[in-house]
C-alpha cells in the first residue's frame, strides 16, 4: 500500500507491504471553516464561561495579545486581524496593544515574526518575542508543586491578557493550548525547568491525552491563574492545517471544551500493538528539528510493543535543536545512563526531551529518516535510514516477515488509543 507522509513542506510516498499492515491511523477528516475571520469574531462575542470583551476591557487599558511561536502551526496571521479589530472596537488604542510571541525556551528569531503575525500586523503594531533567558519577569510566588512563578513583565503588568493557541495532544502536558501560553510560553527559564523537571515528567499521568492528575498541566494552570490570563481563543486544525473548530473565553472552561472537541478529531483506535510503527512529526513547522521530533516518537511508542521498532520521517531542516539536547545523549552510553544523568545533574538544558527519548529507547529501537548527518543521529542512539522503505526492510529482517506494521501519518497530532492490552 502506498501511503503519503508529511515531511517538511512536502510529502514522502511510502510503500508498506499489504500483508504486514494492520492499520493506517488517520485523524478525522474535517473541512476547514469558511470565512474564518467572521467565525473568530462570532466566538469572541459569544465566549465560553466568560463575559464578552466589552465587559472585561476598559478604555485606556494596556492589552497584551499572546501568540504561539514559529514551531507551532497556529494560524496567528488569520486570528490576529479579527482579534485586533474587536479590541479596537471596544475602544483600545493601537498604541496600548502589545503582541508578544510566547516562545518558552525556543530561541527568538525576529526574522520569523512576519511569518507568524502577518506583514500588516507587524507593520502596524508593537510585536515582541519573549526570551526566557533575558526578558524581564515578575514573580508571583510558587505553585503548589514548588515551582517559582516568574512571568514576562510586559504581560504581567498588562490590564488585559488574551492568548491564541492551537489544541493538539501534547506528549507530557496532555494537550497544548490554553494555559501553555503562560507556562512555558512566557515564563522564566528556571520556572520552565521546574515545570519540566524529571520528577514532573516521571509521573505516569504526564502523558499525551491526560489532564486529570497530570502535574505538568496542573502546575501550568496555577501559573495562568496567578498572572490572570483573562481570555483565550484556541483553534483545532485539520490535516491541511485549516481551522475546523474554534473555542474562546475563560482559559480553563474554553480549553476544556476545546480538548473535548479535539478528542473527537484526533483519537485513533488500534486493536493491537505493532511490531513496527511508522510515523512523522507532521511536517513543517513541527519537524524543524530533532528536539521537536521526539513528540512523534512518543506518539508511536504508545502502540509499539516492547522490543519493537519505530520509524520516524522528520526533515529536521534546522538541525538538532538546543546544544544541551545533543550533549546529554552524546555523553551517555545507554538510555538508562541518560536518565541517571538527568536525575543527578538537573536542571539541564532540554532535559525533558532527553528524558522522554530515553524512556522510549529503553525498550524500543528508533530509525530516523531526515536531513541530519548519520553521525549526529547515531549520537542520539538512533539508527539513521536513507528511506522509510529501507528502515522497514531492516526492521522486518529483525522481527520476521510476519511482523505487524502500523502507520500514524500525522505523528503527534494524533492520539492513538489502544483498545486491547496485547
Amino acid at each position: 500500500m502506498n501511503i503519503t507522509l508529511p515531511y517538511g513542506e512536502s510529502t514522502l510516498t511510502v510503500t508498506v507491504p499489504d500483508e504486514n499492515l494492520i492499520k493506517v491511523g488517520y485523524t478525522s477528516e474535517l473541512k476547514g471553516i469558511k470565512d474564518t475571520q467572521a467565525k473568530v469574531i462570532e466566538h469572541l462575542r459569544n465566549p465560553i464561561g466568560n463575559h464578552r470583551l466589552s465587559c472585561l476591557i476598559n478604555r485606556g487599558d494596556k492589552v497584551a495579545v499572546i501568540t504561539d511561536d514559529y514551531t507551532r502551526p497556529c494560524p496567528d496571521d488569520i486570528l490576529l486581524p479579527p482579534i485586533l479589530k474587536e479590541l479596537r472596537r471596544e475602544g483600545v488604542k493601537r498604541d496600548d496593544i502589545t503582541i508578544i510571541c510566547a516562545t518558552g525556551l525556543h530561541p527568538p528569531i525576529p526574522g520569523r515574526l512576519k511569518e507568524i503575525v502577518g506583514k500588516e500586523v507587524l507593520e502596524e503594531y508593537d510585536v515582541l518575542y519573549h526570551d526566557a533567558k533575558k526578558s524581564e519577569t515578575v514573580s508571583f510566588g510558587e505553585t503548589s508543586w514548588g515551582v517559582p512563578i516568574r512571568v514576562n513583565k510586559i504581560v504581567a503588568e498588562a490590564d488585559f491578557k488574551i492568548s491564541t493557541g492551537f489544541i493538539e495532544p501534547h506528549f507530557f502536558a496532555g494537550f497544548s493550548g490554553g494555559r501553555k501560553s503562560i507556562m512555558p510560553g512566557l515564563s522564566a527559564r528556571e520556572s520552565i525547568y521546574g515545570n519540566h523537571s524529571y520528577r514532573m515528567l516521571n509521573n505516569p499521568n504526564a502523558r499525551a491525552g491526560i489532564l486529570e492528575g497530570n502535574p505538568v498541566h496542573e502546575d501550568s494552570v496555577e501559573h495562568a491563574q496567578a498572572i490572570g490570563l483573562d481570555f483565550i481563543i484556541n483553534v483545532i486544525l485539520n490535516r491541511d492545517k485549516e481551522i475546523v473548530k474554534i473555542v474562546a473565553g475563560d482559559f480553563l472552561k474554553a480549553h476544556e471544551k476545546g480538548v473535548m472537541l479535539d478528542r473527537e478529531v484526533v483519537e485513533v483506535k488500534f486493536g493491537q500493538k505493532a511490531d513496527i510503527t511508522i510515523t512523522t512529526n507532521n511536517g513543517y513547522p513541527l519537524d524543524l528539528n530533532l528536539y521537536q521530533s521526539v513528540k512523534g516518537m512518543d506518539t508511536a511508542s504508545v502502540i509499539t510493543r516492547n522490543g519493537g521498532y519505530i520509524i520516524l520521517a522528520s526533515e529536521c531542516r534546522d538541525g538538532v535543536g538546543p546544544d544541551g539536547f545533543l550533549k546529554i545523549h552524546r555523553e551517555a552510553r545507554s538510555p538508562e545512563e541518560v536518565l541517571k544523568t538527568i536525575m543527578k545533574e538537573e536542571p539541564l538544558e532540554a532535559q525533558w526531551e532527553n528524558q522522554v527519548l530515553a524512556r522510549i529507547q529503553r525498550d524500543k529501537e528508533i530509525y530516523l529518516v531526515s536531513g541530519l548527518k548519520d553521525q549526529v543521529v547515531e549520537d542520539f542512539m538512533i539508527k539513521p535510514a536513507d528511506s522509510v522503505e529501507s528502515a522497514i526492510e531492516e526492521a522486518l529482517r529483525k522481527t520476521g516477515r510476519k511482523a505487524k506494521i502500523a502507520v500514524i501519518p500525522e505523528g503527534p497530532v494524533a492520539l492513538p488509543i489502544l483498545e486491547n492490552s496485547s
